[in-house]
């Protein structure tokens, strides 16, 4: 057993040993600006860690240079314009607010969807005060009218100039409606309060479509508010016939305006003051009698207002 036991060990003692791989030498490398340890006495390892991750890298571009936001100007370059005179600021108001013309106003859809209206000029509205039938503008020979250069703007400068002229940019000016749907369109956009200073409306026609003719009622209700309308000129046909057919036709479509203009004014029959007629009105069956349209349209105008007045039981 000895034998065989020192036998054993001996072929253990002989056989090779595992080689151990040496470990690869690599260079120290050191984070700290000195080898020197007597340096970094007192100094906390995280703390400067800390900075060294914070600190930034040289390779980085620079970050572009802030936006610096636009200063106010100082008050002695503004213009004091909200501090000048009634009289003074009125006067700049009726200069880029009003027009010696008459501002012709179309209907006009904006995106195809939402109903408004735009500015026009004479060949906006044909030879007899309107546009065909399909829409496409007849040709006339009535002297070009330029837009007035009106300058809205004014109103959406700050509360207190809107508030001031509103009064100038309606109830300065006198506006020709191109129709009914447009005088409907004009009314609902501006307004009641707005309504109430308009001063001077001419409607050029009633309607091109039976469509824009139905809208004459709901655009009477709307003008309900203008009571201190100086003129309305009915500068279209209104009905074919004399005078009293004539008067039927307006009570049915605007009896809301002419009773409103009466109880505002105190006077039921005021509105007659108010609403005028032209040559329009006059049939050319009536031009055969050998009269002239001027006196015809006298007797149309008489035999009108004596119709309203009986419609208004005076």
């Amino acid at each position: 057993m000895d034998f065989i036991n020192t036998s054993s060990s001996a072929i253990k003692a002989q056989a090779t040993p595992r080689r151990i791989q040496p470990k690869r030498k690599r260079k120290e490398t050191s984070y700290f600006p000195s080898d020197s340890e007597s340096d970094l006495e007192g100094v906390d390892a995280e703390e400067y860690d800390s900075e060294i991750e914070s600190a930034p890298s040289a390779k980085k571009a620079k970050a572009p240079p802030a936006v610096q936001p636009s200063k106010p100007l100082p008050k002695k370059k503004i213009f004091p314009f909200s501090s000048l005179p009634a009289e003074l600021k009125n006067k700049i108001y009726s200069y880029a607010l009003t027009s010696d013309e008459l501002i012709y106003l179309i209907s006009k859809r904006k995106h195809h969807y939402r109903h408004t209206i735009a500015l026009g000029d004479t060949d906006s509205f044909g030879k007899d005060g309107r546009r065909g039938s399909y829409g496409y503008i007849r040709q006339n020979d009535n002297p070009v009218i330029r837009k007035p250069p009106l300058v809205p703007q004014f109103l959406e400068l700050n509360r207190q100039i809107h508030t001031e002229t509103q009064p100038i940019l309606y109830g300065a000016n006198a506006f020709a409606i191109e129709d009914m749907k447009a005088l409907h369109t004009f009314l609902a956009n501006i307004g009641p309060k707005n309504c109430e200073t308009l001063q001077q409306l001419s409607i050029k026609q009633l309607g091109h479509s039976r469509s824009t003719s139905s809208l004459a009622y709901p655009a009477f209700v709307l003008l309900a508010n203008a009571v201190n309308l100086t003129r309305l000129e009915m500068d279209c046909a209104i009905s074919w016939g004399e005078g009293d057919r004539i008067g039927r036709a307006f009570w049915r479509e605007a009896h809301h305006w002419i009773e409103s203009i009466g109880r505002h004014k105190g006077r039921r029959d005021a509105a007659l003051d108010i609403v005028d007629l032209t040559t329009k009105n006059v049939s050319l069956w009536l031009e055969r009698s050998g009269k002239t349209k001027e006196q015809l349209l006298d007797e149309i105008r008489a035999d009108f207002r004596a119709e309203l007045r009986g419609l208004l039981k005076l």
